[in-house]
């Protein structure tokens, strides 16, 4: 009896293993099956950031597998394959990265899934305001912010104090401390910025004209042009001065895109630069950068004593493609990618500011990035560009005018007039209305 017993247990104990790994054999089958893919068309995944966010959202859904498609560097190249995409229908988008002033475009042409039913008030009430507000087009919530940018101006440290010079309070006291340091050092220019004729352009030259006072439109929703005015004028004069009257600029200014300008800066070859704050990791990345150690960062210049020192709202976001036919799946992972978890990623590695306010309090980033605490209310006062669903239009007249007249093709007066009739024109033409 006790033989047969054993027999019976032995029996009995490989019937149950033998059951247990079929379950996890037609679970694990199953769970495959199941498994939904996503393509993500995002940024280009510089220091591998992109591609740790998306296994550390794996590893939370091993249900949601995302393919990343990477976009190009280039800002405007961006949009055209976004929108390439979507004609194309030769891959499926289901969700994609968003600059700041998209978000109408894509809403407009159908192209976004409206997500106010996905995303709690609680939940909007965690981003910095404006992040959000760049979200909304015609009363809706088209996307979800994941970084801010802001024009900053990088400075070295080293030759400032070597020439008992302040941080320029003014644009004109950059100017006169330009010169004299460039009287004193041999092959340095005192500026560089990125006036390449793309959306870099746009973002800079609409900083001195907030700084000097004036507008593009009377106010960022609405369709009002505003922008033929002595001080759009005078902002403009200013730009194109640095380059041929005070020479404090190299002459391939006009041809820079923000990695160019990045390089000239890191090379030591520029005293001040106007750039994202992305480019802060670079700066100390010995591998990449001769000046680590010797970098300063602090708020734009003053247009005046009497003005203020607007910077211009960048940033990405992250919407969803209304045509995706996975869109439960698409939407679990825009709020992931805009999560504290992932956007802490984001600001260790690549000193990405955070849309979420309570990030600014956290002490590893500040520890990461120093001058965050000192930038914030810059970052609060920072300028949304014209939100339109016309925007690349607009952008593209204001980069080529601005572009022409730092290439001394048009004057100022001209360059501004020129941009006042065609925002006209695309205002009353197709009747630009925001909310």
């Amino acid at each position: 009896m006790s033989k047969n017993r054993i027999k019976i247990a032995i029996l009995l104990s490989v019937i149950i293993v033998i059951g247990f790994v079929s379950y996890i054999y037609t679970q694990n089958n199953q769970s495959i099956k199941e498994q939904v893919v996503i393509n993500y068309y995002s940024q280009p995944d510089i220091n591998g950031v992109v591609s740790e966010i998306i296994s550390n959202f794996e590893k939370l859904h091993p249900d949601i597998k995302v393919n990343l498609v990477e976009l190009p560097p280039n800002t405007d190249d961006k949009l055209i394959t976004i929108k390439k995409a979507f004609q194309s229908g030769e891959m499926q988008v289901d969700v994609f990265d968003s600059d700041i002033v998209w978000p109408p475009i894509f809403a407009a042409s159908g192209w976004a899934e409206p997500l106010d039913e996905h995303v709690s008030k609680e939940e909007l009430e965690k981003f910095l305001p404006e992040s959000v507000n760049a979200n909304l087009y015609m009363g809706q919530l088209w996307g979800l912010p994941y970084r801010i940018d802001a024009g900053m101006l990088y400075y070295r440290k080293d030759l400032l104090e070597k020439y008992n010079k302040n941080v320029p309070m003014t644009w004109d006291e950059l100017v006169e401390t330009s010169i004299y340091i460039m009287e004193r050092e041999d092959n340095i220019k005192g500026f560089g910025a990125s006036w390449d004729e793309f959306e870099g352009l746009t973002a800079n030259a609409l900083e001195y004209i907030w700084s000097f006072g004036g507008s593009i439109f009377s106010d960022t929703h609405s369709q009002q042009v505003n922008i033929n005015t002595k001080e759009s004028i005078d902002a403009l004069s200013f730009m194109v001065d640095m380059i041929h009257k005070h020479k404090i600029t190299s002459n391939e200014i006009t041809v820079y895109s923000s990695g160019d300008v990045r390089e000239s800066f890191f090379n030591g070859d520029i005293i001040f630069m106007r750039d994202w704050s992305s480019g802060w990791e670079l700066s100390q990345d010995a591998q990449n950068s001769e000046v680590v150690g010797k970098v300063g960062i602090s708020e734009l210049p003053l247009g005046d004593m009497k003005g203020n020192n607007y910077t211009t709202l960048g940033g990405w976001q992250i919407m969803v493609s209304s045509f995706s036919n996975k869109k439960e799946a698409a939407i679990e992972f825009a709020k992931y990618r805009t999560s504290e978890e992932a956007q802490k990623v984001g600001a260790l590695k690549m000193s990405h500011l955070p849309s979420i306010k309570k990030l600014y309090n956290d002490s590893e980033i500040n520890e990461s990035m120093p001058f965050l605490k000192y930038m914030y209310p810059s970052f609060e006062k920072a300028y949304l560009r014209p939100v339109s669903p016309y925007y690349a239009e607009i952008s593209k007249t204001i980069q080529n005018s601005v572009h022409r007249a730092l290439l001394n093709e048009l004057t100022p007066t001209q360059a501004i007039e020129l941009i006042e009739m065609n925002l006209k024109n695309i205002t009353q033409t197709k009747q630009v209305v925001a909310d």
